[in-house]
């Protein structure tokens, strides 16, 4: 090939990394040394919602638009249909039982008839949790993130301290178990971590650590295990662990219904603040999870990766310097991949097949772009306007059926954006002056030769 026929795949090359989606196409989620700019690891777990329930009208998502209407007694079918209280009386089923009559084989038609209600339709109206919305405008949402196992909350939480449940389907405080948790393997790689279990130290629906017969021989004094009204006093000191899950203070802020959403909401924003004020911000990584389904529809039906799970969708977020912008993240996950982001993070070993195969979750970052500013709340966002105007200033998807509204101020963040454009336009320059230097040096050797310079053909 002559130098000027060179020229068009290096200038290919040249636009090609020079592009916006550069970052997304080459840049890896990891370092060279396997290695990512992530020291901490923060995993708040809320109750009892689905993907539907809070982000179904969401734009952009796998949400209620694709919604089947549900069948119901005397050939009565049920929609979807928007909550606007915050507070909602009826705790629904979501026992084992009542998960495979919801999920019914699959078909996903069963929840009006097993829940003995229709209240399962419910999703809430966004303006009542403004703040996750805000985040899911800014960091990621994903929306084909399941739970581990289709029943409620203490296999699920095994789930994410285990890799699984031993079996066990109910919430069964008595149970113990030998199989290793996370806890053991960090223990072992010297990685520090702290565990916030509401104000419990014994077994209970979120804290199942001391029903494992090997953390308690680790650690007989439960050192490890602190009340959630802890972390705050924690945060502001020097050498915060680096693995913590925070579970509410109280049910009382959980999101469990009866309880009032808004306030569980207000709590989990509240620490999220301190995170980001704090000097661990700018080396972390937040993963905001809702630990089972609570009955509520989902009109996903999840894969059947055994006979325990998956179970239903429910929301995730993750929120983080590195974490990508506005992006609806499909990759499937499950409870199992907050243990397979930890394992890569921090370099620890798998505890069995459920967290060997787990998403690891680091399509939602991107480390090679400048760390995004923090978003304290409520900053520069009015919460109740709703769609939010996202990053390309347009909706992603399906329209959700809440009032449109946007931004009244661009995200601090996006500056890097302006710079990426930048450096797009003076690469593009470098590389087409370069093109133009080696096609005039290959005319004059082809003038030497006595033969003609081929022809650069541009289609």
């Amino acid at each position: 090939m002559s130098t000027p026929q060179r020229v068009v795949p290096l200038l290919l090359l040249g636009l090609l990394l020079a592009s916006p989606l550069a970052p997304a196409l080459g840049a890896t989620t990891v370092t060279s040394n396997g290695t990512t700019p992530i020291k901490h690891v923060f995993i708040f777990v809320e109750e009892n919602h689905t993907f539907d329930n809070y982000f179904g009208a969401y734009p952009g998502v796998n949400g209620i638009a694709y919604a089947k209407p549900q069948p119901g007694p005397n050939g009565t079918t049920f929609s979807p249909v928007e909550l606007n209280r915050a507070t909602i009386a009826k705790d629904l089923c979501h026992a084992p039982g009542c998960a495979r009559g919801d999920f019914n084989n699959g078909s996903m038609d069963g929840f009006v008839t097993s829940e003995k209600s229709n209240m399962t339709m419910g999703y809430f109206n966004p303006k009542l949790i403004p703040y996750f919305w805000d985040y899911a405008s800014q960091y990621v949402l994903m929306d084909n993130y399941f739970t581990s196992a289709m029943t409620m909350s203490f296999p699920n939480h095994l789930y994410m301290m285990a890799g699984q449940a031993g079996g066990l389907m109910t919430n069964n405080y008595t149970f113990r178990f030998t199989f290793p948790t996370i806890v053991d393997n960090l223990d072992a790689a010297q990685v520090s971590w702290v565990y916030y279990a509401g104000s419990h130290q014994m077994t209970n629906g979120w804290n199942p650590l001391p029903a494992s017969e090997t953390y308690s021989k680790a650690h007989p004094t439960m050192n490890g295990i602190k009340e959630s009204t802890d972390f705050q006093f924690d945060l502001a000191k020097p050498g915060f662990p680096s693995v913590a899950w925070i579970m509410p203070t109280t049910d009382q802020i959980s999101e469990h219904p009866p309880y009032n959403i808004t306030a569980g909401q207000l709590s989990v924003v509240d620490n999220i603040n301190m995170i980001m004020k704090s000097q661990y911000w700018s080396s972390s990584a937040i993963i905001l999870t809702w630990d089972d389904y609570g009955g509520w529809y989902d009109h996903v039906a999840p894969p059947q990766l055994d006979q325990y799970g998956l179970g239903f969708r429910v929301p995730t977020l993750i929120i983080s310097p590195y974490a990508k912008h506005g992006f609806v993240d499909h990759t499937l996950s499950e409870h199992s991949s907050t243990l397979k982001f930890i394992e890569t993070v921090f370099h620890v070993a798998s505890l069995g097949t459920r967290d060997a195969k787990a998403s690891d979750l680091l399509e939602a970052f991107n480390f090679a772009q400048q760390p995004r500013h923090a978003l304290v709340m409520p900053g520069p966002f009015v919460p109740n306007h709703y769609p939010l105007k996202f990053p390309n200033g347009t909706l992603l998807g399906p329209p959700p059926l809440g009032q449109p509204g946007q931004l009244i101020q661009s995200d601090p963040g996006a500056d890097y954006e302006s710079t990426g454009l930048l450096i797009l336009v003076v690469s593009v320059l470098v590389v087409f002056l370069a093109a133009v230097r080696l096609t005039k040096r290959g005319g004059g050797d082809a003038a030497s030769t006595g033969h003609d310079a081929p022809a650069v053909s541009v289609q």
